[in-house]
């Protein structure tokens, strides 16, 4: 199973690039979702895939240094999309 990093995935083209992920690879890749949830972020977007086991969210700056180690430290990582 890939591990996709998304950063920004709670925004407009995040959460739509998840959503088509989901759609089109199901149960085969695991996606975390890393975002600061500013004015363009919405967990709202998500809200259908909040409880898939392979879906999670980490509300994290991406500049914060110490949070992306430790996401990166936790999880095998295969792809890192950023938005």
């Amino acid at each position: 199973m890939r591990t996709y990093l998304v950063t920004g995935g709670a925004g407009f083209i995040g959460s739509n690039y998840i959503h088509y992920m989901f759609d089109k690879y199901g149960d085969d890749i695991r996606i975390i979702n890393v975002d600061k949830l500013t004015y363009a972020g919405n967990l709202e977007n998500l809200k259908d895939i909040e409880n898939k086991p392979n879906y999670t969210f980490v509300k994290a700056d991406i500049c914060d240094k110490d949070a992306i180690d430790k996401i990166f430290a936790e999880n095998d990582i295969d792809r890192v999309v950023h938005f």
